[in-house]
């Protein structure tokens, strides 16, 4: 009989396992990478397209370009794809970010040979129906006017030009006036410049046979070829201010972001940086947490989190307080960085933040969809599963005065930038 009274044994992981994955290459140049693991009769297919919101004219082409691709495509109108993908049991999904689109199928098996020539279809012949686009530009307009009521959405739009630069696309968002300039001839010219062979991957996973692999080989070997060439980036141009303020009258709350910018991971104090980033406000038993959260009562939550983009990498705190206690945040923000910087880590918290990272990673390989979900990020970033190794093996190796020289060289207070958002102080 079970125990419960008595706790089970505690281990330590001292290796990670992944999936083997195999990969295949049309003659038209697109890799599909396969990865066969899970018991359930399901799967999942995941087509990736570099190309993101940096390629497009406006800023508003690659959302678009993606979300309307149920709205219509060959002869098939928006009610029509719905009520095909509803009948087989199927889920579609559709994100652009900066450099990527993604487009994700979720299916039965049993299913897989009615959706997938559906999928096809509305990746290479969308119509983009102008009904179904004046519709979606209503309902997006309505909700950016929401979101810039919001003293989180104002410090965030903040904080990226000041981190970034007016100008550079990593600091552009769209704006109101946005919606009515774009137009569905820049979403078809956006599909064909960016909707092609050279830009796509695949990856096929789940429970997977040859056919459904055959399958998939003999409908995107069709994909065209060409496109536009890679686009390049401007450097980045932080400002010259490392306090920024923007007023929103009314406002209850002050929306707060402090940060800076950050190695890639292609650096050899990327993991050293993503661990002191646990330490500091990667989970919720975190220094910033247990100060400002805990035991001063500033905020309801704060969190920070290391973003890494192709051309640039960066930390950020986030967090909303009072307008009173704002000035008392920010002081006890740069404390916790001085500490970092100033004293040594003790081994007792040290291993509290390995065991909460290495568990977090166990999650992230539980099953074959969080398997698929990590897999096809780092497909985006052009990284294999060695990236996961590398950082457990820092995760587990790396000491105390180890990540005291990395937070002397990163987190000195002066180096970063803060925005807040909203009345005045």
């Amino acid at each position: 009989m079970l125990q419960r009274t008595i706790a089970p044994p505690v281990s330590d992981v001292d290796r990670l396992t992944f999936p083997r994955v195999d990969k295949q290459v049309l003659p038209n140049g697109i890799p599909i990478y396969i990865i066969d693991r899970g018991t359930q009769e399901l799967s999942r297919l995941d087509i990736l397209f570099t190309a993101g919101r940096v390629n497009g004219a406006h800023p508003l082409t690659a959302e678009f370009a993606a979300n309307m691709l149920r709205e219509g495509a060959g002869d098939m109108s928006s009610a029509d794809i719905a009520e095909k993908f509803d009948y087989y049991g199927a889920s579609l999904q559709t994100l652009a970010t900066m450099h990527n689109t993604y487009i994700t199928l979720y299916s039965a098996n049993r299913y897989f040979a009615d959706v997938l020539p559906l999928l096809h279809t509305l990746i290479t012949t969308p119509t983009y129906p102008e009904s179904e686009f004046a519709t979606l530009c209503d309902r997006g307009r309505q909700a950016l006017m929401v979101d810039l009521e919001k003293v989180n959405t104002l410090a965030s739009r903040a904080f990226s030009t000041q981190l970034f630069g007016a100008g550079h696309p990593y600091a552009s968002a769209a704006e109101l006036s946005d919606y009515a300039t774009l137009t569905t001839d820049m979403l078809r010219a956006y599909h064909r410049a960016y909707y092609t062979a050279d830009r796509c991957r695949i990856v096929l996973s789940g429970r997977i046979s040859s056919s459904m692999i055959d399958l998939v080989k003999s409908l995107f070997v069709s994909l065209p070829r060409g496109g536009v060439e890679p686009c390049v980036l401007p450097t980045l141009c932080s400002a010259d201010e490392h306090y920024r303020f923007v007023a929103k009258q009314g406002a209850l709350q002050s929306g707060i972001r402090v940060g800076r910018a950050l190695v890639g991971r292609n650096h050899p104090d990327h993991h050293p940086l993503r661990i002191l980033n646990t330490l500091l406000g990667g989970y919720f038993g975190s220094r910033l947490m247990s100060n400002i959260r805990e035991d001063k009562g500033y905020t309801y939550g704060i969190q920070s989190g290391v973003i890494t983009l192709p051309d640039a990498a960066y930390l950020v705190i986030q967090t909303q307080a009072a307008v009173a206690y704002v000035r008392p945040l920010l002081a006890e923000v740069e404390r916790e960085l001085r500490r970092l910087c100033d004293e040594s880590v003790s081994p007792h918290e040290l291993q509290m933040v390995r065991s909460y990272m290495i568990g977090d990673m166990l999650r992230l390989f539980d099953t074959p969809i969080s398997v698929a979900e990590v897999f096809v990020s780092l497909v985006a970033i052009g990284l294999d599963f060695d990236y996961y190794t590398a950082r457990f093996e820092a995760i587990r190796s790396v000491t105390p005065e180890q990540l005291q020289v990395v937070a002397a060289r990163y987190f000195s207070p002066e180096t970063f930038y803060t925005t807040v958002a909203g009345a005045e102080q």
